[in-house]
């Protein structure tokens, strides 16, 4: 089990993709699959997400979603990450914050989405840990989206062309 709960582990994987490529930071692969990656979430942004909406991405990482997005906040825990979002992008909105206990009121985004921390969570956690900011994304938001890249399955699923995100109302 990884420690993904600490900060120092975001902070190593940050380090190591400094000296290497920056998704390393979040998910390790060859590029063909990272740009597999992006091109599925951007068209499931596009289907899934208005323009008009008010997006919150929990667990953003270093804000890489943040560019299909006009009204857009991003999260994370790591203070280590929040500083590169806001350097990448200082356009943006980040903040540093739980995603089980978010400073935001009641239904105050359309959409919240997160990019593989389900798995994550519940794999190194314990579901419980997961459905506790499941629980709290449904707060915030009056649509919610899961989206993940990672599980023994995901290059069948690119290469068959099935969905790697899941919609929770």
């Amino acid at each position: 089990m990884k420690p993904v709960n600490k900060k120092e582990f975001w902070k190593d994987r940050i380090e190591f993709a400094e000296k290497t490529i920056e998704h390393y930071s979040v998910f390790i692969s060859n590029e063909d699959v990272w740009e597999r990656i992006n091109r599925d979430h951007e068209e499931t942004f596009k289907r899934e997400i208005k323009e008009t909406d008010k997006v919150l991405d929990a667990g953003c990482a270093y804000g890489r979603s943040s560019i299909y997005f006009n009204n857009y906040v991003g999260v994370d825990f790591s203070p280590d990450f929040i500083f590169k979002a806001i350097e990448k992008f200082p356009k943006k909105k980040f903040l540093v914050a739980d995603i089980k206990k978010l400073p935001f009121e009641d239904k105050e985004f359309d959409v919240a989405f997160c990019i593989s921390i389900k798995a994550m969570i519940a794999s190194n956690l314990g579901e419980e840990e997961w459905l506790k900011m499941e629980k709290e994304l449904h707060r915030v938001a009056k649509k919610v989206l899961i989206m993940e890249y990672t599980g023994s399955n995901e290059y069948e699923r690119w290469e068959n062309g099935e969905t790697t995100y899941e919609k929770i109302k």
